[in-house]
């Protein structure tokens, strides 16, 4: 009987990983993700924040910084399959700093406390740690909120250091959250420049 579970499960995962779909980053890398994914490359930073906010205090603080978020290329991968609204954003900085297991808890409070100026909800770390994927980058971490920006609505994010350069992976989800996680770290584990 596990002898047969286990067989299932060996096959479950070898079709999903022949299923899964080869996307190029405009980012310059490769990846996999599941069928059912939508990656929509021509937008910025801007658009998003300019579209999933309606308060006027902070559209004039969107529009004070435009030129700096419209210089922010960003990738979304959207499983319409799966929910409407759960996506995975794809953002890369020219940034050079050190996360160690010392320090990743006040990386990711100082990544909340941007999150929540922007944001208009106060909402308090779920979990934050070191990751171990990619098994290329520098350092890796992983950290989870209830979102700042809309209520029910969970951020999940890995983020990494690769060649002088900050990778991060942001899932926002608001139904199957442990499947879009699963998707994230499937996501960052494929990842080949």
């Amino acid at each position: 009987m596990q002898k047969n579970i286990l067989l299932i499960i060996i096959l479950f995962l070898i079709l999903a990983e022949a299923s899964a779909k080869e996307h190029k980053s405009k980012h310059n890398f490769k990846f996999y993700l599941p069928d059912g994914y939508q990656l929509f490359n021509n937008i910025n930073l801007f658009q998003v924040y300019d579209h999933s906010n309606k308060d006027p205090v902070i559209k004039n603080q969107l529009n004070y910084v435009k030129k700096q978020l419209q210089n922010q290329n960003i990738e979304l991968l959207y499983n319409f399959s799966e929910s409407p609204v759960n996506n995975i954003t794809i953002l890369v900085f020219n940034n050079n700093y050190k996360v160690t297991k010392k320090n990743v808890l006040k990386q990711c409070k100082k990544i909340l406390k941007i999150e929540r100026k922007i944001g208009k909800r106060k909402v308090s770390l779920k979990e934050c740690r070191i990751h171990n994927e990619p098994l290329f980058a520098d350092w890796s971490m992983y950290r989870e909120n209830d979102s700042s920006f809309v209520e029910d609505a969970i951020t999940q994010q890995i983020i990494f250091l690769y060649k002088k350069k900050e990778y991060v992976f942001t899932s926002a989800c608001w139904h199957k959250c442990n499947k879009n996680r699963d998707d994230l770290f499937n996501l960052v584990k494929s990842i080949k420049f």
